[in-house]
């Protein structure tokens, strides 16, 4: 996955992995991906479900792009038919973690209107 170059470095082109950081939770659907994986595995067609709203290619380009930085593992379950699963990784888990806190300030301050 390519981040901008922009986005996650500082004006005095120095890298940033908080800017990097915003910078792969500001793609679209990528915060749902991940929240959706954090009750465990699902199949693609489970998280297109869930996600709501992605298209297929799309949600295929943004997996792809979880895997490729080892936050999202792909394995492909060899039944008849076969089906693919995803579940987040240690790296993934960690990930979510650290999100749990935007977690609780919604549940604070984001509640829908009356």
């Amino acid at each position: 996955m390519v981040l901008d170059h922009k986005l996650v470095f500082t004006a005095d082109e120095v890298y940033c992995p908080v800017r990097a950081t915003l910078a792969l939770l500001g793609q679209k659907w990528v915060p749902h991906i991940i929240y959706e994986l954090i009750g465990g595995k699902r199949r693609f067609n489970e998280l297109a479900t869930v996600v709501g709203g992605c298209n297929s290619r799309t949600l295929r380009d943004r997996l792809r792009a979880l895997e490729e930085l080892e936050i999202v593992s792909r394995r492909i379950v060899e039944t008849m038919p076969p089906w693919v699963e995803y579940e987040l990784t240690s790296r993934g888990r960690e990930l979510a973690q650290a999100l749990s806190g935007l977690e609780a300030w919604g549940r604070r301050y984001m509640m829908p209107p009356a």
